[in-house]
């Protein structure tokens, strides 16, 4: 029983070693100078930000980015070639696919920020305004933490653990940690700092989550599994959730 576990846990971290994580890591880490977020986009929609003093004769297109349900589409002012005002002032949202057609101005932002700005398109009622929908945050974390409790839930039953008990205490233990770091998780990591938070977060779940293993959970009371089975889960949680969410449907 203890080979087939060990087997499971280097069997895991092997797959989660070839995972392709570090394409999506490197786009997670730029933050883009403005994000449009659409909800429900048609698959042929097309966003292109027109300035008002531009040298190039076309307008710049914006990069689609889908993540669960949502839609994203982002302009980052590295990627784009010239210099443009980065306050968009007099600039237009250009919006195309074969359903709509029309052009918004992009206001300027009341809250003056150089970087992080997000704004909410309604393709229906034709308006653009900064912020986003009061609901989208809670939703986002939601999806987070279901997915990692089915992903954590799968190495927690591997590792024998069978008592109803230390499902409930799983189950509650989980729903706390994993809903505080989707919260931070929710928005983009703005720099080295927010990194390193990331990091510490991570390590602070792996350590508490052991520890209450440890002395409370029967398959694992006063046994060295504990550490491996909160550090295993965490792993997989982490790694399998950051490669599958960003191909959930638009």
């Amino acid at each position: 029983m203890r080979r087939a576990k060990l087997l499971i846990a280097v069997l895991m971290l092997a797959i989660i070693a070839y995972l392709p994580i570090g394409a999506v890591s490197a786009n997670q880490a730029q933050t883009p100078g403005l994000s449009i977020f659409v909800f429900n986009a048609p698959k042929d929609l097309e966003l292109f930000i027109k300035y008002r003093h531009s040298a190039l004769p076309e307008p710049l297109e914006m990069q689609r980015t889908s993540r669960y349900w949502e839609t994203y589409y982002n302009y980052y002012y590295k990627r784009m070639p010239g210099r443009f005002d980065e306050d968009f002032i007099g600039a237009k949202l250009i919006v195309r696919s074969t359903q709509y057609s029309y052009e918004l101005p992009i206001a300027r932002d009341p809250e003056m920020r150089a970087n992080k700005r997000l704004m909410t398109l309604d393709l229906k009622q034709g308006t653009l305004v900064y912020g986003e929908p009061g609901w989208r945050v809670p939703l986002s974390v939601a999806g987070r933490v279901i997915l990692t409790l089915l992903l954590e839930g799968l190495v927690f039953y591997l590792f024998g653990m069978r008592e109803k008990s230390s499902w409930l205490g799983f189950l509650i233990l989980n729903l706390i940690t994993h809903s505080l770091l989707s919260s931070f998780l929710a928005h983009p990591l703005e720099a080295k700092g927010d990194f390193f938070m990331l990091v510490f977060y991570s390590v602070a779940i792996v350590l508490v989550e052991a520890a209450i293993y440890y002395f409370t959970f029967k398959e694992v009371e006063l046994d060295h599994k504990a550490l491996l089975l909160a550090l295993v889960a965490n792993l997989v949680g982490f790694y399998l959730g950051a490669w599958i969410m960003p191909h959930f449907p638009a």
